[in-house]
């Protein structure tokens, strides 16, 4: 009889840059330096460009983006409007979370 090795399938985890927390790279969102050097959302997470990983949680957008955590992850100055548009963003994407539906 044949016996086969159960293996899990390979999960890629990143860190919030925030907090710290190691998660499933499908439970954190990622922000992406581009070649521009704008900062935007990587709804796909496959956008070129330096990236940096948020929890799902307000307090790690606001800690992230107010703090000086982005422009080191990312090594760029972020403009005021641009903080603020990612933070609004990232209000959307927590109450999102807290009314159980899913972000897509």
């Amino acid at each position: 009889m044949n016996q086969r090795k159960l293996t899990s399938k390979f999960v890629p985890m990143r860190t919030c840059i925030a907090c710290r927390t190691e998660k499933a790279k499908a439970d954190l969102v990622r922000l992406v330096r581009t070649e521009d050097n704008d900062v935007r959302v990587d709804h796909s997470g496959r956008l070129e460009g330096r990236g940096a990983y948020l929890c799902r949680d307000m307090a790690c957008w606001e800690s992230g983006l107010k703090g000086s955590y982005i422009t080191h992850a990312l090594k760029i100055a972020i403009t005021p409007e641009n903080r603020e548009e990612l933070l609004k963003y990232g209000r959307e994407v927590c109450e999102v979370k807290e009314n159980g539906r899913e972000d897509k």
